[in-house]
């Protein structure tokens, strides 16, 4: 590994799925890029497993999806939504050429994608704690400092750091990133994994008491979670294994039957929830992407598919970059497109509302908004960079051909 000597074009800092997205990317665009992340990869993570068409879309066009099915992960070709006893199945409509939803385990999925990075050319070193950044005499960052797992100090330089590592962002807060459009937190999530659960496609359970339950298919079960507006969480985590199947009873009751025929397979995991905000995704040598420059409530279960989205958006403006077009234009584009991109999606807080006169609307947004991220994707080319020099990026399929 380099310390400081060599240089890299673009340093990622983080290998999950947004960091290793665009290392993959501008790898296979023909840059040097290194990933670097402090965990022992691959691991799991506390997620929300699902993969909206528009992320499945993504990762067909990168030749990644069959990857994700070869691992056992099922199909869900319907997406089932209950409110307060009422029912509605919908047949997910084909986009884009993709007509299911998959949810697999991040031990499985962020190995795909960082391995395609690998395959691609980027190197990648884990167990790698950043630090800080470096700067150059102008302030402008040109590199990270850190250190491995012995404490030797560690610096790698490049023209771009990107920072792809989570919503607490050591890069965003070592170079002042500024947050607008915040929320506060509102819903908590626990999940835990099950076995032997009949498969019935994705289902989401809303109540207007302030809960929510779901159920992911995954790789060797699924993922059952159940979600509560925040200000009920102090009662669910006075006794998490107990409380979550109490309130699976209350969101759920017809799926706490069903479950007293599979087998709770790890410990409940749980996060007391994440606030919502926008953060400035660039500056003089760095670029945010993934949660690191944007979460909304998790409850939508859009992270996945957005850090495919944005991946792809940040690699497009750094690839552009590099080969030396206007930097602030590029990366200006790559803000805009974002930020209009990006919705705020709730269903926990949107059926607070007493009257529920269009229950379909309520069951759907999470649904909605995957379906207007894949045709805004495909109609406005979200994925479709025009790129200069002598390699190009092909219509979300991510390879860059002479």
């Amino acid at each position: 590994m380099e310390n400081g000597g060599d240089r890299y074009d673009v340093v990622v800092v983080g290998g999950r799925v947004a960091g290793a997205s665009v290392a993959m990317l501008l790898a296979r665009a023909g840059h040097r890029v290194a990933i670097v992340d402090r965990a022992r990869l691959p691991s799991d993570t506390l997620s929300t497993h699902n993969i909206w068409q528009a992320g499945s879309i993504q990762l067909r066009r990168w030749g990644l999806l069959e990857k994700v099915i070869a691992t056992g992960a099922p199909a869900s070709t319907d997406v089932h939504n209950t409110v307060d006893g009422a029912c509605v199945t919908i047949p997910l409509p084909p986009v884009g050429g993709v007509h299911a939803l998959y949810g697999p385990r991040r031990n499985i999925l962020d190995p795909i994608v960082l391995h395609a990075a690998e395959e691609a050319g980027a190197s990648f070193y884990d167990r790698l704690v950043v630090t800080g950044v470096s700067r150059d005499s102008t302030g402008r960052v040109d590199g990270i400092i850190g250190h491995d797992p012995m404490g030797k100090r560690i610096g790698l330089r490049a023209r771009y750091v990107v920072g792809a590592d989570g919503w607490r962002s050591r890069i965003a807060r070592e170079v002042g990133a500024r947050d607008y459009n915040t929320r506060p937190i509102t819903n908590a999530i626990h999940y835990a994994y099950w076995k032997g659960l009949d498969h019935r496609g994705t289902e989401f359970w809303f109540r207007t008491s302030g809960v929510m339950a779901g159920v992911f298919p995954t790789n060797g079960g699924a993922c059952v979670y159940v979600n509560c507006r925040s200000d009920r969480a102090d009662a669910l985590w006075a006794n998490l294994q107990r409380e979550y199947l109490c309130f699976l009873d209350e969101a759920a009751p017809e799926l706490r039957e069903r479950l007293r025929s599979a087998r709770q397979t790890c410990r409940v995991r749980a996060t007391r929830g994440l606030p919502g905000f926008f953060r400035k995704p660039y500056g003089p040598g760095w670029v945010l992407v993934g949660d690191a420059g944007h979460t909304k409530d998790p409850v939508s279960a859009n992270g996945i598919s957005n850090a495919f989205r944005d991946a792809e958006l940040a690699a497009r403006a750094i690839d552009q970059a590099l080969r030396d077009a206007p930097e602030n234009d590029a990366f200006a584009h790559y803000h805009t497109q974002r930020d209009s991109m990006s919705k705020d999606e709730s269903p926990l807080h949107r059926i607070k509302r007493p009257r529920l006169t269009h229950r379909a609307k309520l069951m759907l947004p999470a649904l909605n908004e995957a379906k207007l991220g894949a045709r805004h994707q495909i109609a406005h080319g979200a994925g479709r960079p025009n790129l200069t020099g002598p390699r190009k990026l092909r219509d979300l399929r991510g390879d860059f051909h002479p």
